[in-house]
């Protein structure tokens, strides 16, 4: 009864042990990316008045123009990203989901960084890749000499996480750069996730996406202001890639959440400053 294509396709280890939390009083739970502070009153608020304002029907699937243009001015001023297009998704996972699904073909092969966060395999799996695996240990470091050997013919994409989940590091802006090389060279697309990207601290953080244009920049709104359950990201990129993006999620997502789209504009011009410092001062606590 099951499709073929959900063999060997577990249920996460992290929402097992995050179901597990649930059960326990008071728990030091360490499973998921939940920040521990709330979404800012003020983005709340937005989302209050959208929703009584009746800004519940769906948006547009690439979704509203003033969340869209906003990220992408601030991609593009701050990081350097030089993709053309973007699209607003249901959080990063969607992002990934639709990235991967409109670019794998069977038998393609997806080189992940290990240790690497638990989605990745598995979404590649589904979509009738191979995720082969580059070696980081002992210092969790994505060098080009650790991608190259595993190059190939079928290689199709390379996932950049930076900062990494789990690991944290924040790649070498040379390394980055070497990297994008070798993916021009070997005409391979990027997926890069920045989802934690604000929370870098002692050093400069670069994206991926400024040094190379064939690169699909995944981000959000969950770990910077909390909004884990209003399931809100973007996806900046080629053109070309962005327009089957969305031409999938017609079919699937339809759009973001309408009200927290309207949020997102908002949370945008909130300071988090304050909320990054504090998570600084808990990393040297431990």
């Amino acid at each position: 009864m099951i499709a073929d294509r959900m063999q060997g396709f577990e249920a996460s280890g992290i929402r097992k042990v995050f179901d597990l939390a649930q059960k326990i009083k008071n728990p030091v739970n360490l499973s998921i990316g939940q920040p521990d502070f709330d979404i800012p009153e003020e983005v709340k608020q937005e989302a209050i008045k959208a929703i009584e304002g009746g800004f519940n029907r769906y948006t547009r699937t690439q979704g509203i123009p003033e969340l869209g243009e906003k990220i992408l001015e601030k991609a593009r001023k701050e990081r350097g990203i030089k993709g053309d297009s973007i699209m607003i998704t249901s959080g990063v996972a969607g992002a990934l989901t639709l990235a991967f699904m409109v670019l794998i073909n069977p038998g393609d092969e997806v080189l992940v960084p290990d240790p690497y966060f638990v989605s990745f395999k598995h979404l590649v799996n589904f979509c009738g890749g191979k995720a082969k695996f580059i070696d980081t240990y002992p210092d969790f470091e994505l060098t080009p000499e650790r991608i190259l050997p595993l190059i190939s013919p079928r290689t199709k994409i390379i996932i950049i996480n930076s900062p990494s989940n789990p690991t944290g590091v924040v790649y070498n802006p040379q390394h980055l750069k070497d990297i994008s090389d070798i993916a021009k060279k070997h005409n391979l697309v990027i997926i890069s996730d920045e989802i934690y990207k604000k929370f870098v601290y002692d050093i400069e953080y670069q994206s991926i996406g400024k040094y190379y244009e064939n690169t699909v920049t995944c981000n959000g709104f969950s770990k910077s202001y909390a909004m884990t359950g209003w399931r809100l990201g973007s996806a900046i990129g080629p053109v070309n890639i962005i327009d089957e993006m969305m031409k999938l999620q017609q079919y699937t997502y339809i759009c973001a959440p309408s009200f927290a789209q309207v949020a997102g504009v908002k949370a945008m011009d909130i300071n988090m400053d304050a909320y990054v410092e504090d998570y600084r001062k808990k990393r040297d606590f431990v």
